[in-house]
């Protein structure tokens, strides 16, 4: 399945480097492009993409302030965002709960941006290893989207996720779901990893919380 990706920059040669990065991965088309985020309503009716790719070099500095240009023009295109941040900005909490991507501009590859591309349109938000351990951390003091946590998951590691979460060992679970158990334990290794945790005791921990019981999103499966 095609992914639809337009293009929003100032500078031509960005724009170009975008598609350029963007032309290794076949399933990934280029259907529009702007040199103005104003642009960015008109760009979506016209060429409508699954997602924008938006160079944020020049946000405002702050991390208040960028969060209120992200939410802005995320309420504008109405689709998830790659943002192209400089290397003073670092995704928060806040920006996913947006369901923005953040990419540091110096460091990224073509192979990030076109990861990041493929997350996005499947219905994740890519985040690196630093905040998704934040995000586990939060969730499990009670203050953390549930959402947004979940979203860190596949939506099969989301299915083993609920039957860690009702105490079931790995031959439970792989005899619930129909698999091997080394395929469980994989599983349960990427849960641990995506969120940060370092055993099935805070699985359990973050699922059952006093405040509030974790359910875990479907968005994406």
């Amino acid at each position: 399945m095609q992914t639809k990706a337009a293009i929003v920059a100032a500078e031509a040669l960005v724009r170009d480097g975008i598609r350029s990065m963007l032309s290794i991965d076949r399933t990934i088309k280029v259907v529009g492009e702007s040199d103005s985020s104003a642009d960015i309503v008109q760009l979506r009716q016209r060429a409508e993409p699954d997602l924008f790719i938006m160079d944020a070099s020049g946000f405002p500095a702050g991390s208040e302030p960028y969060a209120r240009q992200v939410r802005s023009l995320v309420d504008m295109a109405d689709r998830p965002l790659v943002l192209l941040a400089h290397d003073g900005v670092q995704a928060d909490m806040n920006l996913l709960r947006l369901g923005a991507c953040v990419l540091t501009r110096s460091r990224m590859s073509s192979a990030d941006l076109v990861s990041s591309v493929r997350l996005l349109a499947a219905g994740y938000v890519p985040v690196e290893r630093r905040l998704a351990q934040q995000l586990a951390h939060h969730a499990l003091e009670g203050s953390a989207n549930e959402a947004v946590v979940m979203r860190l998951l596949t939506p099969r590691e989301r299915e083993v996720f609920r039957l860690l979460a009702r105490g079931m060992s790995n031959t439970e679970i792989a005899a619930s779901l129909t698999v091997a158990k080394s395929t469980v334990k994989t599983h349960v290794q990427g849960i641990l990893r995506r969120l940060g945790l370092t055993s099935r005791l805070e699985v359990v921990m973050l699922a059952h919380r006093p405040a509030r019981r974790m359910v875990p999103s479907n968005m994406g499966g």
